[in-house]
């Protein structure tokens, strides 16, 4: 795939626009996560195998171990792409539902009505402004954009009707849940032994199913959360250091220190000060 009118970012976004002339038929390579909504022209999509027709106003939400291609698009088809980053990904959705996750895995397209594509062209034409003519906050001015048509989107969806319709593995299911026990938990708990015993599973085989469906083990999605929960502190608080390690249990404000560099690169105080 080629893109038109490409805009990259430092902050983890790539942005830009691609037609029936540049989109080839081929799995595409995505990001952490991907999105697509399309602005004009017909045609159909591949999501792991699975064909689905599209059409302007069709809104795509993919991940980097989905295989999807595009065929049989229209003359004249074209599409917003923005393919962001794990960091920033994972910012984004520190506060949106953990159901919303769910149900976009098995429903990746939505079809937005003519009166929700309005909206979209106005959020759109907002987020194109903010990334070129945005500088210091633009990571934060970006997240809270894309977390606003999550949350959106979030008020649309019949929650009811999905899980009537959703047929989960045994595997798949202890995913989700131990997805939401981190969101719970992860303040205070960190082994990965404490979160098998909840539910009732051996960490090994944890660790076998998380690494299956979500590509990551079991310590990587704790220490994940964890991150977004320093973040959230240092960002959104005028806590000190040593009374953020105090919130999250950590041992000592060093220990934290070292954690959060070995994880983003950075320190804490750096981090709040970007």
């Amino acid at each position: 795939m080629d893109i038109n009118n490409k805009l990259s970012l430092t902050c983890g976004v790539v942005y830009g626009i691609c037609t029936n002339d540049t989109i080839g038929n081929y799995p595409l390579q995505l990001s952490y996560l991907t999105l697509f909504f399309v602005e004009k022209g017909v045609g159909v999509v591949s999501i792991d195998f699975k064909e689905y027709p599209i059409a302007k106003g069709s809104f795509i939400v993919v991940g980097e171990d989905n295989i999807v291609s595009f065929k049989r698009v229209s003359k004249g088809f074209s599409m917003h792409c923005y393919f962001i980053k794990r960091d920033l990904a994972s910012e984004i959705a520190y506060v949106l539902p953990n159901e919303l996750f769910s149900y976009l895995h098995y429903f990746p397209i939505q079809y937005f009505k003519v009166e929700d594509q309005t909206s979209y062209g106005l959020w759109q034409s907002l987020t194109l402004y903010l990334m070129t003519h945005s500088t210091s906050h633009i990571k934060q001015l970006l997240c809270n954009q894309f977390q606003n048509l999550f949350l959106t989107l979030a008020e649309f969806i019949t929650y009811e009707a999905f899980v009537l319709e959703k047929h989960y593995s045994r595997q798949e299911e202890l995913c989700w849940k131990f997805w939401d026990l981190i969101s719970i938990y992860a303040k205070e708990h960190r082994e990965v032994s404490f979160y098998a015993e909840k539910l009732f599973v051996t960490p090994y085989y944890l660790s076998q199913v998380t690494q299956q469906f979500l590509n990551y083990s079991p310590k990587e999605l704790i220490n994940r959360q964890v991150i977004l929960e320093i973040k959230h502190f240092l960002k959104s608080t005028d806590l000190s250091i040593g009374q953020i390690a105090e919130q999250l249990h950590f041992v000592d404000p060093s220990y934290m220190g070292r954690f959060f560099k070995r994880e983003v690169g950075i320190n804490p105080l750096e981090y709040r000060k970007k």
